[in-house]
């Protein structure tokens, strides 16, 4: 006959690994990290090799912000910041972007997996739109990977930016 204290043990560690498996997508976007990679400022810009600090830190549960500095040449800096809440049931992703000289702006997608696709909304046009995909996706433990795509004017979809994140 099972004892009742046991089978409410149980219960309880089995909803506590429910939970840490719920917090686990987000819990790997969180840390220190270093960054290189390129970025294109413009639809015709040749891309410019960058360097960037990231620490990601889980605010809630569902919430995550990420605050960096990017250089280029160690001559330009510029500040970045994201703030993602996740919606677990659905796995809608809202937040914002700010780091643009265009000021901040709105983020809306989806948790996929091991990647966050989301679009951004900017609040002025950037190379011509008013949106670009990007795409937050943990290649390993240890590793991420930001990808932005800017959606083209006239021409074809163009990768604006593309940064390896590595766990320090």
């Amino acid at each position: 006959m099972p004892r009742p204290g046991l089978s409410c043990m149980a219960g309880g560690v089995a909803a506590m690994l429910a939970a840490s498996a719920a917090a686990a997508p987000l819990d790997r976007y969180t840390g220190s990290f270093n960054a290189e990679g390129v970025v294109a400022d413009g639809p015709d810009a040749t891309p410019r090799e960058v360097s960037c600090d990231f620490t990601v830190l889980q605010r809630q549960p569902d919430r995550i912000a990420l605050d960096g500095t990017c250089r280029a040449y160690w001559i330009f800096s510029r500040s970045v910041s994201a703030d993602l809440s996740v919606d677990p049931r659905s796995g809608r992703v809202t937040g914002t972007y700010t780091g643009s000289r265009v000021g901040p702006a709105r983020l809306t997608g989806r948790l996929d997996g091991p990647a966050i696709d989301v679009l951004i909304n900017w609040p002025q046009p950037v190379n011509g739109q008013m949106t670009a995909d990007m795409r937050i996706v943990s290649l390993a433990p240890d590793r991420l990977q930001i990808l932005v795509t800017d959606r083209g004017g006239q021409g074809a979809p163009r990768v604006t930016t593309n940064l390896t994140l590595a766990r320090q």
